[in-house]
C-alpha cells in the first residue's frame, strides 16, 4: 500500500483518449489476451493507492476514486494544468481529500489562498502551488508555498485530513566531466495542521530523499530511491519530532554487504499506520557470486526494530525495474515476462510466481501495487514506444491475469464547472495542436468519431495534417476557449456538427477555441472540445473556416 507520492515536477506527453477499433494484442501465452479497445478507454495519467484503502487515478481532469477494488468509480473535477499531460506530486487520502503540486503559473486559479498561506510572492519567491480538495474533486483551492528553499523533487505524505508533509528533496550537483551520477543531497520538510491552506518549513537535513512517508503526525521516514542516488549504500532516516531533527536508522545486516556491492533504496519507506511499516533494499551481486537480491525489511514498533527477509532476484540492481513492492504486499520482478511477478502476502514467509496475462507485448509496468493479497492496479503502455496511452489494468487474482479499468459513466456525471471546465478544453485543444505536429496517431485517437469520419481515414488525415504544418510552420496560436452556446450566437456551427455535437456530447461543457496560424494565410481551425456525454471522455470536433 502506498503511503506517499513522488513525481518529479515534470510533465510527459502522453495524452489520454480513446478508444479506436484495432486487433488486441496477443500475449503469446495460453492466458487472455491484450484488450487494445479497452485498455485506450482507462486511460490515466497517473495512479496510485489511498492511504485508506482503495485505487485513485487522474485521467486528464478528472479525479477517479474506487473502494471496492475498480468494479465501481467515484469521478470530480482534477485542475490539470494542461498542455503535455501533468505529470503533477498527487496524494490521495480517502475518497474526499486530495492534494495536488504544481509549478508556479501552471495551474488555472482553483480558489483564493486561504489566510495564513505561506503565499507572498514578495516576502520569497513562490516554489510550488498546492491544490486541495476536501469533496472529492467538486471543488479545490489553492495555496501559493513560498521560501528560499530548493526542491527538485516533491513528495506529499498526509496522516488525516489536517496533518500533512512535504518532502522537498535536491540532488547534488556532480563535477562536469566526472561521469559521477547524481545522489539526493538534502531535504527540506514542509508541514501543514490544517490541511493544506498554510505550509511552515519545519526541519532540513543533508541525506534525506524522495522516498518518504509518515507513520503518525509526529513521525517521518525519508530515503533517496535508486534512481536518484549513487547505489553505494543506504541512507534511512527518521524524524520523531514532525521533521525538525533526524537520525539514521540501522538496517540489519547492510554493515556486512562488502565494499563496492551497489546497494540501494528499491521501493519504500511505506509506512500503514504508525506502528507498521516495510522498506525495500536493492542489494547487487557480490564478488563471490552471491546476490543479487532484495532485502525487505518489516517493523512492527514504529522502526524501533526491524527484521529482515532476503529475496534473490535475476535482476541486476542497475536494471532493476519499478516492480519492486513493499508494503503489506512484497513482489520483485519474476522470470514469467516483463510483467511477471514473485509474490508475498504474508511478509515474504510464502512466494508465488504469477505471469501477468491480459498485458500489452514488449512492455512493462510504469506503477503497480496491491490493495491486498487478491486485487492489484497497475500501470502500463498500452501502445509501446507511443508518446500516448498510458492505461489503468486491474487484477482480481494476485496479478495472474489483467483486465483493463472501467470507469463506467463515472467521468459522464462530473457537473459542468465554470472555472475547471474551460482549462480542461484548452488543454485538449492545446494537446491536439500539439500532436499534430509530433504524433499524428495520438491526435487521431483524440478526434471525435464526427471528424474522424470526416477526414475519411487515419491516413487521410495524418496527410492533411501534415500537409497544414509544412504549410504553417508547425505554429499556431490558440484562442481562449468560449462556451459553445456564446460562440454558436456569434459565428454559428454547420447542421452536421451541431447536430452531433448535441447528440453524442455534453453541450454544457462544450467550448470552442479558435486556431490560427500567424504568418500565413491559412484560414483558421475552430476545434470544440467536449465530453461524450455517455462516458465524459473529453474530445475534439474539428471545424474548417
Amino acid at each position: 500500500m502506498l503511503a506517499s507520492a513522488a513525481v518529479v515536477l515534470a510533465a510527459l506527453l502522453a495524452p489520454r483518449f480513446g478508444a479506436v477499433l484495432a486487433p488486441a494484442s496477443p500475449t503469446g501465452s495460453p492466458g487472455p489476451t491484450f484488450n487494445l479497445p479497452a485498455a485506450l478507454d482507462a486511460q490515466v495519467d497517473q495512479a496510485g493507492l489511498m492511504r485508506v484503502g482503495g485505487i485513485w487515478a487522474v485521467a486528464g481532469p478528472y479525479l477517479l476514486t474506487s473502494t471496492d477494488n475498480g468494479a465501481t468509480w467515484r469521478a470530480g473535477d482534477f485542475p490539470s494544468s494542461g498542455g503535455p499531460v501533468p505529470v503533477e506530486p498527487v496524494y490521495v487520502l480517502d475518497q474526499d481529500h486530495a492534494w495536488a503540486i504544481a509549478a508556479p503559473g501552471s495551474v488555472v486559479s482553483v480558489g483564493s489562498n486561504a489566510a495564513g498561506s505561506t503565499a507572498s510572492p514578495s516576502a520569497a519567491a513562490v516554489v510550488f502551488l498546492v491544490d486541495r480538495t476536501g469533496d472529492g474533486g467538486r471543488t479545490w483551492q489553492e495555496a501559493a508555498v513560498s521560501g528560499d528553499f530548493g526542491c527538485d523533487t516533491a513528495t506529499v505524505s498526509f496522516v488525516d485530513a489536517n496533518h500533512g508533509f512535504i518532502m522537498c528533496s535536491v540532488g547534488s550537483r556532480a563535477a562536469a566531466g566526472s561521469g559521477a551520477p547524481s545522489a539526493k543531497e538534502s531535504g527540506t520538510v514542509l508541514r501543514t495542521v490544517d490541511g493544506g491552506a498554510s505550509w511552515s518549513v519545519v526541519g532540513d537535513a543533508a541525506g534525506l530523499g524522495s522516498g518518504f512517508a509518515a507513520g503518525d503526525v509526529n513521525t517521518l521516514w525519508s530515503a533517496p530511491d535508486c534512481g536518484s542516488s549513487t547505489p553505494t549504500g543506504v541512507a534511512l532516516y527518521v524524524s520523531r519530532n514532525a521533521g525538525g531533527t533526524w537520525s539514521s536508522v540501522d538496517l540489519p545486516e547492510l554493515s556486512t554487504v562488502p565494499a563496492g556491492v551497489q546497494v540501494c533504496v528499491a521501493a519504500g519507506p511505506v509506512f500503514w499506520d504508525a506502528a507498521d511499516g516495510a522498506i525495500a533494499v536493492a542489494v547487487g551481486q557480490s564478488s563471490s557470486g552471491v546476490g543479487p537480491a532484495v532485502w525487505f525489511y518489516r517493523t512492527s514498533d514504529a522502526g524501533r526494530s526491524w527484521t529482515l527477509v532476503k529475496k534473490p532476484t535475476a535482476w541486476p540492481v542497475a536494471s532493476l525495474p519499478s516492480t519492486v513492492l513493499v508494503g503489506r504486499e512484497w513482489a520483485v520482478p519474476g522470470d514469467g515476462g516483463l510483467y511477471g511477478l514473485t509474490v508475498s502476502g504474508d511478509f515474504g514467509a510464502d512466494w508465488i510466481d504469477v505471469p501477468g496475462f491480459g498485458m500489452p507485448e514488449n512492455g512493462a509496468f510504469q506503477w503497480v501495487d496491491f490493495t491486498d493479497a487478491t486485487h492489484g492496479a497497475a500501470v502500463v503502455s498500452a501502445v509501446p514506444g507511443a508518446s500516448f496511452a498510458r492505461s489503468l489494468m486491474l487484477s482480481s487474482n494476485g496479478g495472474r491475469t489483467w483486465h483493463a479499468a472501467d470507469y463506467g459513466d463515472s467521468r459522464a456525471r462530473v457537473p459542468a464547472n465554470a472555472t475547471l471546465d474551460p482549462a480542461a478544453a484548452g488543454n485538449l485543444a492545446d494537446e491536439f495542436q500539439m500532436m499534430s505536429t509530433k504524433d499524428l496517431q495520438a491526435a487521431w485517437i483524440m478526434l471525435s468519431s464526427f471528424s474522424q469520419r470526416a477526414y475519411g481515414s487515419e491516413a487521410a488525415f495524418e496527410a492533411a495534417e501534415a500537409a497544414l504544418g509544412k504549410r504553417a510552420g508547425y505554429t499556431y496560436h490558440l484562442g481562449q476557449p468560449t462556451q459553445i452556446m456564446v460562440a454558436l450566437t456569434q459565428k454559428g456551427l454547420d447542421s452536421a456538427t451541431w447536430t452531433d455535437l448535441t447528440t453524442f456530447a455534453d453541450t454544457s461543457r462544450a467550448y470552442v477555441i479558435v486556431a490560427t496560424f500567424p504568418g500565413t494565410s491559412e484560414p483558421p481551425q475552430r476545434l470544440i472540445a467536449a465530453p461524450l456525454s455517455v462516458n465524459g471522455d473529453w474530445r475534439v470536433w474539428v471545424v474548417t473556416g
